[in-house]
C-alpha cells in the first residue's frame, strides 16, 4: 500500500510539472504572496521571518524590509529591519526540465521565494502584539480585484505574550504558488504546523492593502468565493484544505488566517496572502484503481 501511495504522489508531481509547462507568461508586475511567522529565542526575544513570493516579471525584490511592531493596549509602536537570509531569492516554480521561466529569460511564469529575518525583544507583555509589513504592489495580472497593480500588500501576525513568554507561531510547509486547470478539481493545503502543539483553527479572510483597508473584489467575487468554481470553493476550517473546480481563466487572490489556541485561549495567529492562477490547460489527472488490486480506497491503521 505504501508503495502505491508513493507512486500516486509521484504521478501527481509529474502531472503538476506537465501542467506548468503549458502556462504562458502573464502581464505581471510584482507581489504574488507572503506571510510573517516568528520563533521564540528565549524570554521575550523573537526572530521574525517574512517569506515573500515574487513574480519574476516585475521590479527586483528589496534587499531588506521594515516590520512594524505594535501593541495598542500597551501603547507601543516601533519598527525593526529584516534582512535577506543567505541563499534567498531562489526560484520555486515547479517546471519541466526543458522549460525556461521568466526568471531565466524564458516565457513561462517564474516565481522566486525571498526570505527576510530580524530580531526583536518585546519590552513588555501585552495581549495584542502585531508584526506587520506593508509593500507595494500586487501583481497587475490579478483579474478579480480592482486596480491590482496599484494595490498595496499588507500581511501580519499576532502574539499574546501574557500567556507564555516564549511562544512560536504556526509555520507553513507548502509553498503558496498554486496553478490550476479549468474543469479539473484542485486541492491545496498550506501544511501549517505548530511546534508548541497548540490547536490550529483556519478561516478565509479578506486580503488587505493596509491595516484598515481591504482589497476591493469585483462582483461576484468575495473573500470566501474569490474565483469562479462549480461547485463553489470549499474551505475546511479544521485543516485549511481549499478545494475548487475552476470554470474560467483568471488570476485571483485569497488570504487564510491561522489562529493558535492554548488551553482554549488565543495565543497567536498568522495570515498568508496568496495568488492563484487558473489556466486553460490539458493536464491529465492520475486515477486510482484501489489498493492492492481491490476496489477499496481506504484503510484503518
Amino acid at each position: 500500500m505504501i508503495k502505491q501511495i508513493q507512486v500516486y504522489l509521484s504521478s501527481l508531481l509529474c502531472c503538476a510539472a506537465l501542467m506548468l509547462c503549458n502556462i504562458q507568461q502573464a502581464n505581471a508586475s510584482h507581489a504574488m504572496g507572503a506571510d510573517i511567522t516568528y520563533v521564540c529565542l528565549g524570554g521575550n526575544t523573537y526572530k521574525v521571518r517574512v517569506t515573500f513570493y515574487r513574480d519574476c516579471v516585475g521590479i527586483p525584490a528589496p534587499t531588506s524590509i521594515n516590520i512594524n511592531v505594535k501593541s495598542v493596549s500597551c501603547g507601543r509602536n516601533f519598527g525593526i529591519t529584516c534582512d535577506t537570509i543567505s541563499g534567498t531569492g531562489k526560484e520555486v516554480t515547479a517546471l519541466c526540465p526543458t522549460a525556461k521561466t521568466t526568471c531565466n529569460g524564458g516565457i513561462y511564469t517564474g516565481i522566486q521565494e525571498w526570505v527576510y529575518e530580524g530580531i526583536v525583544t518585546l519590552p513588555v507583555q501585552c495581549t495584542d502584539w502585531t508584526f506587520s509589513w506593508t509593500y507595494c504592489c500586487r501583481n497587475a495580472a490579478i483579474t478579480t480585484i480592482n486596480s491590482p497593480g496599484a494595490s498595496t500588500f499588507y500581511i501580519y501576525a499576532t502574539l499574546n505574550n501574557t500567556i507564555s513568554q516564549c511562544n512560536n507561531s504556526p509555520t507553513f510547509t507548502n509553498k503558496p504558488v498554486p496553478f490550476a486547470c479549468i474543469g479539473q478539481q484542485f486541492q491545496f493545503n498550506h501544511g501549517a504546523l505548530d511546534i508548541d502543539g497548540d490547536s490550529l483553527v483556519y478561516s478565509m479572510v479578506t486580503p488587505k492593502q493596509n491595516v484598515s483597508t481591504d482589497v476591493n473584489y469585483i462582483a461576484p467575487y468575495t473573500p470566501n468565493d474569490p474565483l469562479a468554481s462549480v461547485p463553489a470553493l470549499q474551505f475546511n476550517t479544521s485543516n485549511g484544505d481549499i478545494v475548487f473546480t475552476p470554470t474560467l481563466m483568471q488570476v485571483t487572490v485569497m488570504a487564510v488566517l491561522v489562529q493558535e489556541y492554548r488551553n482554549g485561549v488565543l495565543i497567536g495567529s498568522v495570515v498568508r496572502d496568496i495568488q492563484v492562477t487558473i489556466m486553460n490547460c490539458n493536464n491529465s489527472l492520475p486515477t486510482l484503481s484501489g489498493m492492492n488490486g481491490t476496489n477499496s480506497y481506504d484503510t484503518t491503521v
